[in-house]
């Protein structure tokens, strides 16, 4: 059964932004997604509305890691719907390697996905949210923030920024007394294309005990959003595991994340 709610998912043609799409519109949201691949995000479309008939799906493909892309991405956004109730800022992508041996442009294009491109939607859309006194912004971070992650620095840094940013929004909404939320979800290594895309094929991160499914975060993120949880590790035992590991000595911290990237 279809509703009047709208959600906007960035990266939303495959992995964690597929599966949340595929959920959301499975419950009556109408679907606007984004994605860097035009063939990809068509594909996209097709599985969405297969979740439910009833529903819209539209698609944006733009690289969001361009100056400008996100006033584009508002105004596509506004031309759809007037009023967004839910935005997942989850368009992400990771550089793997000692930090002298990267290409320079290709994290800094990281950097503007992920750091100043999340903060400018973020503020367009916390705007008019606010203004209605109702709406949901989820920004996908990472448990990579919780520590330095030697070889996959930059983006470790990134994710930080994702979840102090969001965190501290969240509470000045509650200061506020605003009925608007803003929820970091801070997964453990997910099976995407992400191992592939951040040249990470031989690194044990995607193969051990923490790694879970694209299908079980998306859940998850559904359970925060109907729960009005302000900050999730999907899985419990993964945020009892990650709460033991916070108050470690930062050496540990490290040697921990060493372990597991190489």
């Amino acid at each position: 059964m279809a509703n009047s709610s709208y959600i906007l998912i960035t990266g939303g043609s495959s992995g964690i932004g597929l599966e949340t799409a595929k959920l959301f519109a499975s419950k009556g949201f109408h679907v606007l997604i984004t994605s860097l691949e035009e063939e990809e995000l068509e594909n996209a479309i097709t599985q969405i509305k297969a979740s439910n008939n009833n529903i819209s799906v539209v698609g944006l493909n733009i690289d969001l890691s361009k100056d400008g892309s996100v006033q584009q991405l508002y105004d596509w956004a506004k031309s759809v719907t007037p009023s967004l109730d839910i935005v997942i800022n989850n368009a992400g992508f990771g550089t793997f390697g000692f930090i002298d041996e990267l290409d320079m442009n290709r994290e800094l294009d990281m950097i503007n996905l992920m750091v100043k491109n999340l903060y400018v939607s973020t503020r367009l859309f916390l705007h008019d949210m606010i203004l209605q006194n109702k709406g949901t912004i989820i920004n996908i971070s990472s448990i990579s923030a919780f520590q330095p992650n030697p070889t996959l620095a930059t983006y470790g840094a990134a994710k930080a920024f994702v979840y102090q940013f969001t965190r501290a929004i969240s509470e000045e909404l509650k200061e506020k007394k605003s009925a608007v939320k803003c929820i970091t979800i801070n997964p453990t290594p997910v099976r995407t294309n992400f191992q592939n895309n951040s040249g990470m094929q031989k690194s044990r991160l995607f193969n051990n005990w923490l790694t879970v499914d694209a299908p079980f975060v998306a859940k998850e993120i559904y359970r925060a959003h109907t729960h009005g949880i302000d900050t999730l590790i999907p899985g419990r035992f993964y945020g009892f595991i990650s709460a033991i590991n916070k108050r470690m000595p930062e050496t540990f911290q490290i040697w921990l994340a060493k372990k597991h990237l190489n």
